[in-house]
């Protein structure tokens, strides 16, 4: 764990805590910020700006034929077809938002094109979401006997 306060003080210009023998905080105000502001969708959001265009519909289309062979052939196994909904809606978010930014930065870029990318970027992370939720809970009916009875 001292080696990862090294790293995180080292990027942001200070001397290891156990380097100079002084008391200092642990977390400093602004790294504690920093943490507080980061949720789940903000550290998907980063993970999917990071990927390749092709890791994206990967991503999507991996997903979405997974899911549909899952709810088609194995029903019963409709959690991990939803957790598979979910995958593919991460990748959809992906590229909707890579093509957002690129409207975005083009010169002669249409407002409304760009507020129709953001809307149905929205649109999928919210459905992204409820698949997400449905897994979790789907599997926890199963592995629990079907206790949402």
């Amino acid at each position: 764990m001292s080696t990862h306060l090294a790293v995180d003080e080292a990027r942001h210009g200070q001397e290891p805590a156990e380097a100079d023998g002084t008391d200092r905080a642990l977390v400093t105000p602004e790294v504690e910020h920093q943490v507080e502001e980061n949720n789940v969708f903000r550290v998907l959001g980063t993970q999917a700006r990071t990927r390749s265009v092709a890791q994206l519909w990967v991503a999507a289309l991996g997903g979405a034929v997974d899911a549909a062979l899952l709810w088609w052939r194995h029903p019963m196994l409709g959690w991990l077809a939803a957790g598979c909904a979910a995958v593919a809606a991460y990748g959809i978010w992906g590229l909707l938002d890579r093509a957002a930014e690129t409207r975005t930065t083009e010169a002669g870029a249409r407002p409304e094109a760009v507020a129709h990318l953001s809307g149905l970027r929205d649109l999928t992370a919210i459905a992204g979401t409820i698949a997400a939720l449905w897994a979790v809970l789907s599997f926890m009916a199963v592995a629990l006997g079907n206790w949402n009875h």
